[in-house]
């Protein structure tokens, strides 16, 4: 019987709580249209640019939703002892960090090919959420 391994859930967790204070920082930049606190000049050039609004929607707005809907799946999971209950939230889980990488990958090719800028933020959001992706390959599947 393969049993979660709870130090993975435990990490995508805390990196989840991660995600959520850097995109809640980000986004209160966007929507105030206030500065970002950056190493160069890149987080304002790619807040300033329309492609950082897809759909009218600033992009740390998607990172939000994502990295709540992980950390309440992950918070959900250390409560949930039930082995079908356990599988549905796994499978919510990858879901969201499977489109959370297609989305960074996507975003990070839009900064650099149209925006031509790169953000700090979403670059350290970005590896984040891959490394949130490579550790829910790694949970043995329930």
């Amino acid at each position: 019987m393969n049993v979660s391994k709870p130090w993975i859930n435990r990490t995508i967790f805390v990196l989840s709580l991660l995600g959520i204070v850097m995109a809640v920082y980000v986004l209160q930049s966007f929507v105030r249209q206030a500065p970002i606190v950056c190493v160069s000049n890149g987080c304002e050039i790619v807040r300033k640019h329309p492609a950082s609004y897809p759909f009218g929607i600033p992009v740390p707005a998607f990172g939000l939703v994502g990295y709540s809907i992980l950390a309440l799946s992950a918070f959900l999971k250390t409560l949930e002892r039930g082995k079908k209950w356990q599988s549905t939230l796994t499978k919510i889980m990858l879901g969201v960090a499977l489109f959370g990488v297609g989305f960074v990958s996507w975003f990070t090719y839009t900064e650099i090919t149209i925006i031509k800028g790169i953000c700090m933020w979403c670059a350290i959001s970005a590896v984040n959420m891959v490394i949130i992706f490579a550790l829910l390959m790694k949970e043995p599947k329930v």
